[in-house]
C-alpha cells in the first residue's frame, strides 16, 4: 500500500546519469523520489533504473517559466502547457501518466502565479484542480496550489494533500517560506502537506518546523554538479565516482534536516 509523502524527496530525471546513479541511494535512504511529467516524456523512465519506491509525478506546470514555453486555455476555463519542443500537456495527460507509472501520488497542473499572467494563472489553476479531482483517481491526488492563493474552494473539492509552489525564489528567506507554510497549514488542518523545490537543509528545516509533510528538490545533485556539498566542502575536477558521494551526502543532510524540523514541530 503506498504511503503518504514524508519528509525530504529527492527530484530524479531520466535525463541526467547522475541521478540514475543516485536512485539506489534515494530508494536506500528515502524510499521516494518525485519525477516531473515533462522530464518523463524527454527521456523513457527505465533510465533511471528504479528499484522499488514510492513515486510521485509532478506536472511539471513549473516549466511554464520558460520564456519558450506557453500556458494555452482550454474549455471550462482549464488550461494546458506547451512545452518548448511543442508537446502538449492538458490535466488529463498527467492522470493517464501516474497511471501508466504506477505512482502513488500525483499533483494537479498548475502554474507559478507571478507578474501581469497572476490573475490567469491563479482561475487556470484552481480550474484544473477542480476539474483532476472530480475524476476518477488511480493514485493519491494533492492540489497543487501557489503563495497568497485562497484554498476554500480547492478544499472543497477534496484533494488527498496540498502542494504548495513557487517557494523556491525564496529558499534563503526563511522567513518568507515559514510565513507562507504556516498560513497554508492554518487553512488545511491535517490534510498532508507538500512543498515544492526547497532543498538546502536550513531551508528543509524551516518548512518542515512550520508544518510540511515533505519537501522536494533536486538541490542535492546540482549542488554535487557544482564540486561542492551543502556544508561548503569542494572538491576539484571530480570523477564520476566523487561527484555521486557528493550527491548522495548532499541528500543524506537534506534527508536529515527533514527528520529534524518534524522533531520540532
Amino acid at each position: 500500500m503506498p504511503h503518504c509523502p514524508h519528509g525530504f524527496i529527492p527530484v530524479l530525471s531520466p535525463r541526467f546519469p547522475l541521478d540514475a546513479f543516485l536512485a539506489p541511494y534515494a530508494a536506500h535512504l528515502t524510499g521516494q523520489a518525485l519525477i516531473s511529467l515533462p522530464e518523463l516524456l524527454s527521456a523513457p523512465l527505465t533510465r533511471l533504473r528504479l528499484p522499488t519506491l514510492n513515486l510521485l509525478l509532478d506536472s511539471g506546470g513549473f516549466a511554464a517559466l520558460d520564456p519558450r514555453s506557453q500556458v494555452t486555455p482550454l474549455p471550462g476555463g482549464l488550461a494546458a502547457l506547451h512545452l518548448p519542443d511543442g508537446r502538449r500537456v492538458p490535466p488529463a495527460d498527467v492522470l493517464q501518466a501516474a497511471e501508466r507509472t504506477g505512482a502513488a501520488v500525483t499533483f494537479t497542473l498548475d502554474f507559478p502565479a507571478r507578474g501581469d499572467h497572476a490573475g490567469t494563472h491563479f482561475a487556470a489553476n484552481l480550474a484544473n484542480a477542480r476539474w483532476t479531482l472530480a475524476q476518477p483517481r488511480p493514485c493519491q491526488v494533492f492540489a497543487s496550489v501557489q503563495p497568497g492563493q485562497d484554498l476554500a474552494p480547492i478544499l472543497d473539492a477534496n484533494p488527498d494533500g496540498i502542494a504548495l509552489g513557487g517557494l523556491a525564489p525564496h529558499a534563503r528567506n526563511h522567513p518568507h517560506l515559514t510565513a507562507e507554510v504556516r498560513r497554508v497549514r492554518d487553512q488545511i488542518g491535517q490534510l498532508p502537506l507538500h512543498v515544492f523545490g526547497i532543498g538546502h537543509p536550513k531551508g528543509v528545516r524551516a518548512v518542515m518546523r512550520a508544518g510540511a509533510t515533505s519537501v522536494d528538490s533536486s538541490g542535492p545533485q546540482r549542488r554535487a554538479a557544482s564540486n561542492r556539498t551543502w556544508d561548503g566542502t569542494h572538491v576539484p575536477d571530480p570523477a564520476l565516482h566523487e561527484r555521486v558521494r557528493l550527491a548522495t551526502l548532499n541528500l543524506q543532510a537534506s534527508v536529515q534536516a527533514a527528520q529534524i524540523g518534524r522533531a520540532h514541530v
